[in-house]
């Protein structure tokens, strides 16, 4: 990750064609920042203003759910729920934290897509004028807490030359588990035990314009803060 005091970042982790997580932040030198995560059927958005005070919205799917999330925001003292809404089977909860974390929550789930990428090894393709690395991922056998290989490997991860730092990442691959060729062709073959994936994520450390979002206010909004979950 860069280290910088204000920037933007985007990340996606889709597997088998299907977005399992996904991300958008922000953060200013001011001291405000936002976040939104959809992680498993769950819409969670964060946005702290310069001025302090973490507003937060979650959208869950389904009943049990929603009754789930309404007692861990009753529960939380330092949460109040400000408002719930319904649409369909789709709860909404708008919920404020007067306590600042000590620190700004988007860079440490920006690092999430980052460390994704450490499922593959690299190899340099190329470094521009501009200070910039790019590395494409290899194909073969890893071993981590289990054996397993990457085929199907495409894509590009680029990083400041000087830093380190990931600036940009769009790659993929299929990973199946087995000790040996022949677990890897019975996985493969027998089990479907392989599975594709592909991690995007852009960093981008030009000062953000970050406007307060419409539902994250005291007060019932004049228009309708909507959403797209669900």
């Amino acid at each position: 990750m860069g280290e910088t005091d204000a920037f933007s970042a985007t990340g996606r982790i889709v597997v088998e064609d299907e977005t399992r997580l996904a991300f958008d932040g922000a953060v200013t030198a001011d001291g405000a920042w936002y976040q939104r995560v959809v992680d498993d059927g769950v819409v969670y958005e964060e946005y702290r203003s310069s001025k302090g005070g973490v507003y937060r919205r979650f959208t869950v799917e389904g009943a049990d759910a929603a009754e789930e999330r309404r007692a861990q925001l009753t529960e939380n003292e330092d949460q109040t729920i400000l408002r719930e809404s319904r649409d369909g089977n789709c709860v909404t909860f708008i919920s404020k934290s007067e306590t600042n974390p000590s620190s700004e929550p988007v860079s440490g789930t920006a690092s999430v897509f980052v460390n994704n990428l450490w499922v593959a090894a690299y190899e340099v393709t190329e470094t521009n004028s501009a200070g910039v690395t790019t590395y494409e991922p290899q194909p073969g056998w890893y071993e981590g807490s289990v054996v397993y290989r990457l085929t199907g490997v495409s894509g590009a991860v680029r990083a400041d030359d000087e830093t380190g730092a990931v600036t940009s990442a769009n790659v993929s691959w299929t990973v199946t588990r087995g000790e040996t060729y022949a677990h890897y062709v019975l996985s493969r073959v027998l089990y479907s035990g392989s599975t594709g994936s592909r991690t995007t994520f852009t960093f981008d450390a030009t000062p953000p314009l970050l406007e307060r979002p419409a539902w994250a206010t005291d007060e019932e909004p004049n228009a309708t803060a909507t959403t797209d979950a669900c």
